[in-house]
């Protein structure tokens, strides 16, 4: 039988409650709550870096499949 610490015990009430988050009061709408957040780009230029991939990937599959045709 396995031993549970006391520090694994003191969980048990949160992992078990039944959550009812329509009940909770001031609640923030989800597009709200996206709103707060948007401002702040945590990986910048991660988006051009991205795209920039995707061209490459796109035309890599394309020089590819050119030599498989000919």
């Amino acid at each position: 039988m396995p031993v549970i610490m006391k520090d694994e015990r003191n969980y048990d009430d949160l992992l078990d409650y039944n959550w009812n988050y329509d009940s909770l009061p001031n609640r923030m709408p989800m597009s709200q709550r996206a709103k707060i957040f948007l401002p702040f780009a945590a990986l910048t230029g991660f988006d051009e870096a991205l795209e920039n991939t995707l061209k490459n990937e796109i035309s890599e599959m394309e020089e590819r499949r050119g030599e498989i045709l000919y």
